[in-house]
């Protein structure tokens, strides 16, 4: 049963939905056995796609790793010469494949995928409902697993494979898909190509427009997918794959709907971890309930948790003084004897009390960002640096306008990417896709220096899925062989 297990975990369905949503369970008290015997009515598809977002929360995925890593393996951050001895491996770049947590953020993405993967296919008999209401409603949820499960294989392909870039023909390795579950066997897919996992993700979320379209689902809300975070998400995917006019399309589509707004400069910092706030296009929300305790990302910045992870002096200089971001960030001392002083408090989360404070996975203003970048490739530079003053002078009113054009504007651009979505998972994943190498540093003012394209930005695969799998088995990522 542990090699099953370990082989993407296609097998335990109902265990891993069990796991993470009582009501699930509960759906069917007595047979808690296949999650296909719980999706049976509209009941069951509203508790499968609960358990789904339940699965989000996890500190394997969005409520610590995933936000964790970009930041921690680039500029941004590194971990305290005074820690509790997490992500101490990918802070210094001598991760293996038997890590821990490289190997529980595959296992807990790949068991969102599989229980996304049976809403899809139970789904479509639930909307099949006599009344025109919950018809609706079951459609819209299938609509948001098809969106979850191209959100969840973008999250893999960023990890685990190069960027679309790497090779011209984005021919290289990308990750398995499984895009059905069956719990009568065990599935062994190999890695497609990036190329072919890029086609499947658009393929997803274009599928979940779709649906959500015909749904006339009214529901919104920043905790669930929807049609236009949706399409906000395809924008980013774009922006990764390199389609400039699709990207640029996506963007302003959702920007022009009005539906968002920007924070106020005076309120980016205070209002930034409110739920549902003007600005936040998708978030994984969080409740006391729920509540990761020590696990939570919060608790590895906070010096009253571990306070392990520390923002760099690199980052901390490159804002303005009257930049409304440096807010994020809290000059202050590394708590515990020995520790750093001054340092750099990371405080964009924070609450270690409640653990509360949903995880923004899309906000309005990285739209802005990526119409900039998307115009200023197509040659568009007058428009470019309209959307990116939008985002520089909210920070601070009183900057001066950006008026570069050409690779100089790109850059401005890229400078504003770090400087607006710092600390939120983006950082290394934009210098993989735009090759810029980089400086990562350690405590004890050591570096390391990183040459893009380089084979250790990206994990190796897990050595536990590379042993249960024979088709990936030949498939490890450069590097960690």
């Amino acid at each position: 049963m542990l090699q099953r297990y370990k082989h993407i975990a296609w097998m335990l369905i109902a265990t891993l939905v069990a796991s993470c949503s009582k009501d699930f369970l509960n759906q069917d008290p007595q047979s808690a056995t296949e999650t296909r015997h719980t999706i049976k009515d509209l009941a069951g598809l509203q508790a499968a796609i609960n358990g789904v977002y339940s699965l989000m929360q996890n500190e394997n995925y969005y409520g610590r790793t995933m936000l964790l890593l970009p930041d921690l393996r680039a500029d941004n951050e590194y971990v305290s010469v005074v820690n509790s001895n997490r992500y101490r491996n990918l802070d210094q770049y001598i991760v293996t494949a038997n890590d821990v947590y490289i190997t529980d953020a595959w296992n807990l993405l790949y068991r969102v995928v599989a229980n996304a993967n049976m809403v899809i296919q139970k789904g479509p008999s639930v909307s099949l409902l006599p009344f025109a209401a919950d018809s609706s409603e079951a459609g819209q949820i299938v609509a948001e697993a098809y969106a979850l499960r191209g959100l969840v294989f973008f999250d893999l392909v960023r990890l685990y494979a190069q960027a679309y870039n790497y090779t011209p023909d984005a021919s290289h390795m990308g990750i398995p898909l499984a895009t059905t579950t069956n719990i009568e066997e065990v599935q062994s897919p190999s890695r497609s190509s990036v190329k072919d996992t890029y086609t499947q993700i658009i393929s997803d979320l274009n599928k979940a427009i779709s649906l959500f379209q015909e749904s006339k689902s009214p529901a919104f809300s920043s905790g669930r997918l929807n049609i236009l975070s949706v399409k906000a998400l395809l924008a980013r995917v774009l922006l990764y794959k390199g389609d400039w006019v699709a990207a640029e399309a996506a963007a302003s589509f959702v920007i022009s709907t009005g539906k968002y707004t920007l924070l106020p400069g005076d309120k980016l910092v205070s209002d930034f971890s409110q739920t549902g706030n003007s600005e936040t296009i998708f978030e994984i929300i969080n409740t006391p309930t729920d509540n990761l305790s020590t696990d939570a990302l919060s608790y590895m910045f906070s010096q009253m948790g571990y306070g392990d992870v520390l923002a760099t002096d690199d980052i901390w200089k490159i804002y303005n003084e009257k930049d409304a971001r440096l807010g994020f960030i809290k000059r202050d001392r590394r708590a515990g004897t020995g520790g750093e002083n001054p340092a750099n408090i990371v405080t964009k989360y924070r609450d270690v009390a409640t653990f509360a404070e949903g995880i923004k996975v899309m906000r309005l203003a990285e739209l802005y960002l990526i119409r900039a970048e998307a115009l200023a490739h197509l040659g568009r530079d007058a428009d470019a640096q309209q959307a990116l003053n939008d985002i520089v002078r909210r920070a601070n009113p009183g900057a001066a306008p950006v008026m570069a054009t050409g690779q100089a504007l790109l850059d401005a651009i890229a400078l504003e990417r770090r400087k607006e979505l710092a600390f939120e998972g983006h950082r290394l994943f934009d210098l993989a896709r735009t090759g810029a190498p980089f400086i990562k540093y350690l405590a004890n003012n050591k570096t390391i220096s990183v040459a893009l394209p380089g084979p250790k930005i990206i994990l190796p695969i897990p050595q536990r899925e590379l042993d249960a799998n024979p088709n990936i088995r030949h498939q490890q990522n450069e590097g960690y062989n």
